[in-house]
């Protein structure tokens, strides 16, 4: 999304070039939020937060660490869709708001953001590495104000920090903090990744279909009338997203 320089104040943070905190809380609070409600779209917030940036910082030094800020604002624009708005909120912080995105894409989004910061090499600093942490909330499920939103991402990356970071986390509220790099290895979320490109769906629409073809076959254990295959209609309603 691009930024005018019409509002009141600077809209862009000068090293990485995407909005600043004032302006991307303007254009999430003002706009954002407002028109999710009017159309009964969904909305969805991401929060990331580098993982142990200061040490980083501090062994390669700082000219280092603003090189690695500004490759992972270029991971954010590569991964977000042109509608984003992203921001770095100062430090070591960057949000995204992604509207018309349910939580789910958002999730996968958000697991290819962190796939490619994590890939991230600096030729000037060959042993350099970093990795991020991101927490994530959605409209209206999560809360219906910013300072809401924010909050419930904020305290799914806590979380996920906690539980040793390089993760994607959403809100406690939604399975008790499931973060879906905690259970599956790193070669399987790459062949998700590959197989979701080539038939052209998103991961998390996948995901359901296995899902329903695991409760499928334990129904009789389940005890419960014959599943229904959810997972075919839930895509009608999910476009295919590109490099998800």
């Amino acid at each position: 999304m691009p930024y005018p320089s019409t509002f009141e104040l600077p809209t862009t943070e000068v090293l990485t070039g995407l909005a600043n905190e004032p302006y991307a809380r303007y254009l999430l609070r003002e706009q954002l939020l407002p028109a999710a409600v009017r159309d009964g779209a969904p909305l969805s917030l991401l929060l990331l937060d580098m993982d142990a940036f200061l040490p980083l910082n501090q062994r390669f030094g700082r000219r280092c660490g603003d090189h690695f800020l500004i490759h992972v604002a270029r991971a954010l624009q590569t991964t977000m869709p042109e509608s984003a708005v992203l921001a770095r909120f100062g430090g070591d912080e960057f949000v995204a708001g992604l509207p018309h995105t349910r939580l789910d894409d958002a999730f996968t989004l958000a697991e290819e953001a962190r796939r490619r910061v994590e890939a991230l090499r600096l030729e000037p600093w060959p042993q350099a590495r970093i990795t991020c942490t991101i927490g994530l909330a959605s409209f209206p499920t999560h809360g219906k104000r910013l300072p809401e939103l924010l909050r419930e991402a904020d305290q799914a990356l806590y979380v996920a920090k906690l539980q040793g970071r390089n993760k994607v986390a959403l809100p406690l509220a939604e399975g008790r903090m499931i973060t879906k790099t905690s259970y599956y290895t790193a070669t399987q979320l790459e062949r998700l990744a590959q197989l979701a490109r080539r038939v052209q769906r998103n991961e998390a629409s996948l995901l359901r279909e296995a899902l329903d073809d695991v409760l499928k076959h334990y129904n009789d254990m389940l005890g419960g009338p014959p599943a229904e295959d959810a997972s075919s209609a839930l895509d009608s309603h999910s476009p295919p997203t590109e490099g998800a």
